[in-house]
């Protein structure tokens, strides 16, 4: 059963994975996590050298997007929505220092 689960959630779309979340199932925003985590933290990474800073970074995007989904408008994938979030909370940590 949980093999069957494992499929369906990989078959969803991003823009279906975000609805979803919308509707209630919270716990399918780590799925959209694991899609973007690698890509998010290349860019971050490209903007700031200190891993913290990037690990911080990061953290701030998810956290910001999350509280941020029901302005999503699906005009762009969720990833580049995520990613330009991601870069303005990079450009704002080094504008801070």
């Amino acid at each position: 059963m949980k093999q069957i689960a494992a499929i369906e959630k990989t078959a969803l779309s991003e823009s279906a994975v975000v609805e979803r979340v919308l509707g209630g199932e919270v716990s399918l925003y780590e799925l959209l996590m694991r899609r973007n985590n690698q890509k998010l933290y290349r860019v971050i990474r490209s903007y700031l050298k200190q891993e913290q800073d990037v690990e911080d970074a990061m953290q701030e995007t998810y956290m910001k997007a999350f509280e941020k989904l029901s302005q999503f408008r699906h005009d762009a994938s969720f990833s580049t929505w995520l990613i330009r979030i991601g870069i303005n909370n990079a450009l704002a940590r080094l504008r801070e220092q």
